[in-house]
């Protein structure tokens, strides 16, 4: 490895890492964005010359269900390769096959034998180019181990030096799709779509074994490209690669997610209708996907937000009705009941719509009784009440909660009995007002 184009690259790298310190808020271009005819050949050509049937598809198995309530950034069904555990760690388990996984395999990554082709290629009658190999190598999994830690500072240089001094390297393509999520994940998204572009033009470019091997990378590098436009604010954009994304050979659980990009890059970019129908496609076509939950929460409040009242509390009450005959208590299910039963509830009592929001409210109390949940629940179904002239029902439900124990809980949780107190004596204090006017009424 020459000194001058390491020092060359590593300058690069921190040059880059001084201006994210300086500005958090403004993005680095450590690298020019991609050329007009680099960009239209990667969105043009990509699609086409990835999109071929891909022998492994078939045999991808179903992914894992497990899905955290809180979405995080997706990434492509793409493992990348870790460093070497430690001597005498146990392997980290595989984690289960999906987009919405960073480190969530499709299947065996190519990149995985890039290292075995890299060290085969060198001649033993070479030590020089063993030891370039085996510094070139050490480099990559330190850059990898620091980007597992997010100190993308120091990965950045190191993966900028390598991919400077392996331009031939199997692992190349695996490399700059690692690079470009470490830029997108620092903030420099222009950066990191330069990155993307490059995985992009290598696999249009390869042909044979090696487009074979590096398709699954470029799927990956497409569906970043999306997000990283989508994280630019260029959302209409973003959605258009996503429905591009639907003609590549993804199994269900990857198709799924790619829907709820699309569906969510149309509702931002002011597309609702549109919007709305990707999230009804997607639950149509997938109704048993790990996301199904999540979609139908936001479209709802897609539904609500075009005044589509009933469609609106129609897909919320099908959250309930998904718990009543599966029978599953599964977490995140009831996390996307709570919160969109709760949302739309009060969507709708801001609104003035009382009946939709009195039967959201009496669904929710129905998922738990924990005070901290059923309390404010009880307080908010008097109010309801109250406004409908039901004012037996109001008074049922403050003397329910003003009877309550505080123990416990919150201050804003332990002062809701006082509260329902207070609305019993002005529930009373109102009727007493009604008897006297109506007794000075003529003919009383």
């Amino acid at each position: 490895m020459k000194p001058s184009k390491r020092r060359w690259a590593l300058g690069a790298g921190y040059v880059f890492v001084g201006a994210l310190a300086l500005s958090a808020a403004e993005a680095p271009h450590t690298a020019p964005a991609p050329a007009p005819s680099t960009t239209a050949k990667a969105e043009t050509s990509a699609t086409t010359a990835l999109t071929e049937a891909s022998p492994h598809a078939a045999a991808h198995a179903p992914a894992e269900t497990a899905h955290a309530p809180v979405a995080q950034r997706p990434v492509a069904a793409k493992t990348e390769v870790q460093p070497p555990a430690a001597h005498g760690a146990a392997p980290a388990p595989a984690p289960a096959s999906a987009i919405g996984s960073e480190h969530a395999p499709t299947k065996a990554a190519p990149a995985a034998h890039g290292t075995a082709a890299e060290a085969a290629a060198v001649h033993d009658d070479n030590p020089s180019a063993k030891s370039k190999a085996a510094e070139a190598l050490a480099n990559l999994t330190l850059a990898r181990s620091f980007r597992r830690n997010q100190d993308w500072g120091q990965a950045i240089p190191l993966y900028e030096a390598y991919i400077l001094e392996n331009p031939n390297s199997p692992e190349l393509p695996m490399a700059l799709l690692e690079l470009g999520r470490t830029y997108a994940q620092s903030g420099a998204n222009e950066a990191a779509l330069s990155r993307f572009y490059s995985v992009l033009d290598m696999a249009v470019n390869q042909e044979g074994a090696s487009l074979a091997q590096g398709r699954e990378v470029a799927y990956s590098a497409q569906y970043e490209i999306a997000q990283t436009q989508m994280a630019l604010g260029r959302h209409a954009q973003a959605a258009r690669l996503f429905r591009g994304m639907r003609k590549l050979p993804l199994i269900d659980v990857d198709r799924a997610n790619i829907y709820l990009s699309c569906a969510r890059a149309l509702k931002l970019s002011g597309d609702k209708p549109g919007a709305a129908e990707e999230y009804q496609t997607l639950l149509q076509s997938f109704s048993d996907s790990p996301v199904a939950p999540e979609a139908r929460f936001e479209l709802a409040v897609v539904y609500a937000e075009l005044g589509r009242r009933d469609d609106a509390l129609r897909e919320v009450l099908s959250l309930f009705e998904r718990q009543k005959s599966s029978g599953s208590s599964d977490e995140t299910w009831r996390y996307w009941q709570r919160r969109a039963g709760n949302q739309l509830a009060n969507m709708f009592y801001s609104a003035g719509n009382l009946p939709e929001a009195a039967e959201l409210y009496g669904k929710l109390l129905q998922l738990s009784g924990d005070a901290r949940w059923r309390w404010p629940l009880l307080y908010q179904v008097g109010l309801v009440a109250e406004q409908m002239k039901d004012f037996a029902k109001a008074k049922v439900t403050y003397t329910e909660l003003a009877a309550a124990k505080a123990e416990g809980l919150t201050a804003e949780v332990a002062e809701l009995p006082k509260l329902a107190q207070w609305r019993l004596e002005h529930l009373k204090w109102a009727e007493r007002m009604d008897a006297e006017l109506n007794s000075l009424k003529p003919g009383a």
